[in-house]
């Protein structure tokens, strides 16, 4: 009778423990007429919300990933666009972890979504140091951060404490292949370069370079391509959601 009791008491605490976090409420609808903007799920309150996204687009926020680690997604994944209303339990914004727990929960739900993860061997660069050395300076701020933004010229991208593993991921943005970071190099970094992304082609109306050359000659680093292994999330089924 108390073990009864204890199984009673137990085992309703463990379901809970288990179930994987959800939204209180939620809504997925297909974005009306033309795509004039769109915009990454962001946390307003106890919502989160989103404009004109695909489910690729979700499953970069629900997943932490880039688009180049997603494959296997049906071709309308990639073009088909909704718009996202979700509350979370109570009356507090959720952190951004909940926040991407609960949306995994979601896509399953309302996508019926079914993946995996793999390793593969994937057409990357790798960024190493250039011969002559790196123009990076050791960072004398303690507090810093740094900030991309466009410009008439292209892109401006000023660091006062960054590392190289920062910069590589945000060169994986633009450079239409992951990047890998091979130089060596540890620690925080302050350094200022101007570019237009791989993803851009160079005009004559901009006088920046291409990133490839803008990463050479203004920090002195270089990237080289490779094969590296990367995680993916493989898309093995997925489907469109009915209306709500």
């Amino acid at each position: 009778m108390i073990a009864r009791c204890l199984l009673a008491i137990v085992c309703p605490a463990l379901a809970v423990a288990q179930q994987a976090p959800a939204f209180e409420v939620a809504s997925i609808k297909a974005h009306p007429g033309e795509i004039t903007f769109s915009a990454d799920p962001r946390i307003k309150g106890s919502q989160v919300v989103g404009t004109a996204l695909t489910l690729v687009d979700l499953l970069t926020y629900a997943y932490s990933l880039r688009y180049d680690q997603i494959d296997g997604a049906p071709a309308w994944a990639r073009s088909e666009h909704y718009d996202l209303v979700a509350k979370g339990p109570g009356d507090q914004p959720p952190t951004l972890a909940q926040a991407r727990e609960m949306m995994q929960t979601l896509l399953a739900e309302r996508f019926h979504l079914q993946t995996h993860r793999e390793t593969r061997d994937v057409p990357s660069y790798a960024l190493v140091v250039a011969k002559g050395g790196h123009k990076l300076k050791p960072s004398t701020d303690p507090t810093g951060g740094g900030h991309t933004r466009g410009t008439a010229n292209g892109m401006h991208t000023e660091t006062t404490r960054g590392t190289t593993d920062a910069l590589a991921s945000q060169l994986s943005n633009s450079a239409g292949r992951p990047v890998v970071n091979r130089t060596g190099l540890d620690g925080y970094w302050a350094f200022t370069f101007d570019w237009i992304p791989a993803n851009r082609p160079v005009t004559g109306e901009s006088d920046a370079p291409s990133m490839f050359t803008a990463i050479q000659e203004q920090l002195g680093l270089k990237l080289e391509p490779v094969k590296a292994p990367f995680n993916m999330l493989i898309v093995d089924r997925a489907e469109r959601p009915s209306q709500n």
